[in-house]
């Protein structure tokens, strides 16, 4: 006897639709062939966008989360503060044109907001892009939601000889850029907010940097068009010292200081040429790659600002302490350019640039090091003598 059993199958629930898995603005695409639709899609967003930006400088604290960097202003040579520079709050000045950089506070806030969580990885491909120098970082943060989707993804990179070798802060600084990067391209605030320009050193030494002029009204007289002068911008100046640094030893132009005061010594004189010029030789192994140059360069161009040398005054100074230098690389190595110094001596060359500096405005300045050289020992053998026994 067959007892018949009725089976039924157990169907499992439909998956979620993705609208409920993935935030709507993420879904893409927009009705562009309903009119109607769409209209009512772009007011949507347009409002939804509005309420976002008010709630940003709402709750975000300037001078902590996000700062307004002010500029100078006024002709060159001739630049004041600006105006309004008090004024930390906003995203752009209208005195100066400074624009607000989103701090890491700021960014911080953002991804809680967002419930995006930061994840960070090496950037193989930028390293490589940079000539895959040691020392250089390169950190690639990607933003991953609550579902574990990437939604955004930004890049930072930094050279350790900008933080004196600190690792620590090195990569600190790295990750840093690389979260504010995926912060800006996810929400699109890069109309709002820059980065990393508290960390140029430009916004915080550069007494002439930048032509920028204080915008006037509408009704006012247009501005005279100013005079084509020469670059003397940061750039230009190490564009030229690096080209120089390349091609050749010393720099041709005989510099003109002022009249050092009467308790300075007078300066070292230099060496004398006696060993047979490289110039048209091919660079060692173990020469400077062209990044440290450009480091040295800016080192230097910093030394000569912070001595407080007059702007005239500033190549034909740099022009000697770079001589300076050349010549520290001459005695210590035998190499005839600067740029042939070999990267091992390096950080030796990098502190020997205040003594340079201190050299060209006029002082003495401790001298180069010597090389040192391998002592020779002169040595004489003489035939063994024979073995006497002797009696005791």
């Amino acid at each position: 006897m067959t007892t018949d059993v009725e089976t039924t199958e157990v169907q499992a629930p439909p998956p979620a639709p993705e609208a409920e898995l993935t935030p709507r603005a993420l879904l893409g695409g927009l009705a562009i062939d309903d009119p109607q639709a769409l209209r009512a899609e772009l007011e949507r967003y347009a409002t939804v966008r509005g309420i976002f930006v008010d709630w940003l400088f709402s709750h975000l604290v300037a001078g902590i989360d996000y700062m307004l960097i002010h500029r100078k202003v006024g002709a060159k040579g001739a630049k004041t503060d600006c105006p309004d520079k008090m004024n930390a709050t906003g995203s752009v000045c209208t005195q100066c044109g400074g624009k607000a950089t989103l701090c890491k506070p700021g960014s911080e806030k953002l991804c809680g907001l967002l419930q995006l969580r930061p994840r960070f990885r090496r950037d193989v491909e930028t390293w490589e892009m940079l000539g895959s120098e040691p020392g250089v970082v390169a950190l690639v943060c990607e933003l991953v939601g609550p579902t574990g989707l990437i939604v955004a993804e930004g890049r930072g990179a930094r050279h350790r000889d900008q933080d004196y070798g600190d690792l620590n802060k090195c990569i600190k600084m790295v990750q840093k850029s690389a979260q504010v990067d995926s912060v800006l391209r996810c929400a699109g605030l890069s109309e709002l907010f820059s980065q990393d320009i508290e960390d140029m050193p430009a916004f915080n030494n550069d007494e002439n940097g930048g032509d920028f002029q204080t915008p006037k009204s509408k009704s006012g007289a247009a501005p005279a068009a100013p005079a084509a002068t020469a670059p003397t911008d940061l750039e230009g100046q190490l564009r030229k010292s690096v080209e120089a640094a390349r091609s050749g030893g010393r720099p041709r132009t005989t510099p003109v200081f002022p009249t050092p005061p009467a308790s300075r010594a007078a300066p070292r004189p230099t060496r004398p040429p006696t060993r047979a010029p490289q110039g048209g030789s091919a660079p060692p192994s173990d020469a400077l790659s062209p990044a440290r140059i450009n480091r040295l360069m800016a080192l230097l161009h910093e030394a000569v600002r912070g001595a407080e040398v007059p702007e005239d005054q500033h190549d034909p100074v740099f022009d000697a302490a770079r001589a300076y230098l050349v010549d520290w690389v001459g005695r210590t190595q035998g190499r005839e350019r600067l740029g042939d110094c070999s990267w091992r001596a390096y950080d030796e060359l990098c502190s020997m640039v205040p003594a340079a500096v201190d050299s060209a405005l006029g002082g003495e300045g401790p001298p180069p090091k010597p090389r040192a050289r391998p002592r020779l020992v002169q040595r004489s053998y003489s035939a063994p003598r024979p073995f006497v026994r002797r009696g005791y």
